[in-house]
């Protein structure tokens, strides 16, 4: 019997659809090189919205669902007995120590501090491993009690969304850098239930810009992820604390000095990750979380509000149910519990520890005025939420995302006009009179790695090659008769790209042309074409010749000048369907090329 013959695969995807598709498929990816295609990011980043709510939903279920088995109420380790107090975040260090342990050392890195690294070092390029080892480590210690914040494990996750989305569509790195920061600014809205302050999350500590073709795409994802965890886990304001406003500006001096200790202790907190980061990098993390454990499970024994994430701890301030002596002990336990933990490595977040303490300060600071000042002052209440905002702008040196944050969660403009004077004071306090940045800078420093990238290079990041490149190109040989050169130059390109035997190089046209004007001479020799044979060496003629280096379509303009300052090379070869730096030589899929007059024009326009 006569097999019949299969269809051949190429011819299948040669058809007039598929071509006009991937016409299509170009167009689109060319206009998000240069961000004109706005009304798809803005789709893609809904998309990424709603992956990373229900994301950072199944990580919040995972890590508060098992501990009805052990607590009356959820982040009740006050109820516990002294046992369980001191074990739980012993054992949990134990186990995540285990796990880091078994784990690859480039799998480890989580956090925030890894969201930047892969954003500002490797276009955004987020690895699924260290995600899954984030999800399911983070929840572990968040149930074992360390003294963590679930948003910066949120964040990672987040981001995490975003730029897988962006690399299964094969999307230029600079969209890429959008998408992550819709990922993050949905996981920061889902965790909180805060959009706006996700918003501004995203773009005052992930992007470190306000663009309208930023904000746009992370404003729709952060309002999309929080939708997610409204249906989740409803709508209602995080905490219930009621209204309260300043009585007298007799009261501004008192929130001064605090605006001053919480700048301190920021500070404070920050020099410490100087000195215990650079330990992840020497010690073995089973080493690393069994000291941060067995110090978070000594403190509890006395001071157990600092276990877990300690939200109830902060609405007990806030109510100024919570008195001077035990506020003060809360913010020393939480400090070193929460210093141990996050610079020795332990995958948590700072954020809700840095609300609990400025919560702390700021309630110690009420019941002072209301000491001082008698009756006619605001409640403990109004400074425990203006101690919030002043302490995780100071540490993350992020005060606008602060201030937003407070007032999302609280639902009172009142705390408005004092939170930005503390939050002003406590800044210039940190920065200022400490010489500290944010801690997410600080940490990225301590690792040795680049943290805030330079104007241009942020101007250079936004852009893709494939929206400037020259696409005027045409692949040759090196050799070529008079009939093929003629025939070539009727094509018009700008560039010709010569592979040969060695190094690719690239000739102008016009190289060509000229030569083929002159009159052929007897004498000519084989520096201006082989006339014996009748072939011209294009690597011979006289003219300008750029040697080639291979760079990635998707790449950004800021990788396009690290790639012509690390090879050496006088212009860069785009092509598709390449992953950078996987080019050897040229073929018929070369888009076009870059020069360094192309990066030049762009970034001073």
């Amino acid at each position: 019997m006569r097999r019949r013959k299969q269809p051949d695969s190429s011819l299948r995807f040669n058809t007039p659809q598929s071509r006009r598709h991937r016409r299509l498929l170009e167009r689109l990816q060319l206009q998000l090189s240069s961000q004109q295609a706005l009304s798809l990011l803005v789709l893609l980043a809904l998309v990424i919205g709603i992956c990373a709510g229900l994301v950072v939903i199944a990580f919040r279920q995972l890590s508060e669902g098992p501990a009805i088995f052990y607590l009356p109420r959820l982040d009740d380790f006050e109820s516990l007995p002294d046992g369980w107090r001191f074990g739980l975040p012993v054992a949990g260090a134990l186990l995540l120590g285990l796990i880091f342990h078994w784990v690859a050392p480039s799998g480890r890195p989580t956090g925030v501090v890894h969201v930047l690294d892969r954003l500002h070092n490797h276009q955004g390029k987020m690895p699924i491993k260290n995600a899954a080892l984030q999800f399911f480590a983070g929840s572990l210690a968040l149930l074992s009690g360390q003294s963590i914040g679930r948003e910066g494990p949120s964040v990672h996750l987040g981001a995490a969304t975003g730029s897988w989305v962006a690399h299964r569509l094969r999307l230029p790195n600079n969209s890429v850098r959008t998408l992550l920061a819709c990922g993050v600014a949905a996981a920061i809205a889902a965790s909180f239930n805060t959009p706006l302050a996700g918003v501004i999350f995203a773009m005052e500590v992930v992007m470190l810009e306000y663009t309208i073709a930023g904000f746009l795409p992370v404003m729709i994802a952060a309002v999309s992820g929080s939708a997610a965890t409204r249906l989740a886990f409803g709508h209602q304001a995080a905490f219930s604390v009621p209204a309260s406003q300043l009585e007298s500006l007799a009261e501004l001096p008192i929130l001064f000095v605090c605006a001053l200790v919480i700048g301190a202790l920021a500070a404070l907190f920050i020099i410490s990750q100087r000195y215990l980061v650079p330990l992840q990098q020497k010690h073995s993390p089973l080493l690393r979380f069994l000291l941060a454990g067995t110090t978070t499970g000594f403190l509890a024994l006395w001071i157990p509000e600092i276990l877990g994430t300690g939200y109830d701890t902060m609405e007990l301030a806030m109510l100024g149910q919570l008195g001077i002596a035990a506020l003060a002990a809360i913010v020393l336990a939480k400090l070193i519990a929460t210093a141990l933990a996050t610079g020795l490595g332990i995958p948590g977040g700072v954020i809700g520890p840095s609300l609990i303490l400025g919560a702390c300060i700021g309630g110690a600071a009420g019941h002072l005025a209301n000491h001082w000042l008698g009756a006619a002052t605001a409640s403990p209440g109004l400074y425990a939420m203006v101690g919030m905002a002043a302490m995780m702008a100071a540490l993350l040196n992020a005060p606008l995302a602060a201030l937003l944050a407070i007032l999302e969660l609280t639902y009172n403009p009142n705390v408005l006009f004092p939170g930005m004077m503390t939050i002003v004071v406590a800044c210039l306090v940190s920065r200022q009179m400490f010489n500290t940045e944010g801690i997410y800078q600080e940490s990225l420093r301590a690792l040795g790695k680049s943290g805030t990238p330079s104007w241009r290079a942020q101007m250079l990041s936004r852009v893709g090659v494939a929206s400037v490149m020259e696409r005027a190109v045409t692949v040759t040989p090196q050799l070529l008769d008079r009939t093929q050169a003629e025939r070539l130059i009727e094509q018009q390109p700008a560039w010709l790209l010569v592979g040969g035997d060695e190094t690719p190089q690239a000739l102008r046209t016009a190289d060509l042309a000229n030569f083929l004007q002159r009159p052929k001479k007897d004498n000519d020799t084989d520096e201006q074409g082989d006339y014996r044979e009748d072939k011209i060496d294009l690597l011979r003629l006289p003219g300008e010749r750029l040697q080639l280096a291979p760079l990635s379509w998707r790449a950004t303009l800021l990788e396009a000048q690290q790639q012509l300052e690390r090879r050496g090379a006088g212009a860069l070869f785009i092509g598709r369907d390449y992953d950078q730096g996987s080019l050897g030589v040229l073929d018929s899929e070369v888009a076009g090329i870059i020069l360094p007059q192309h990066i030049e024009h762009y970034y001073r326009q």
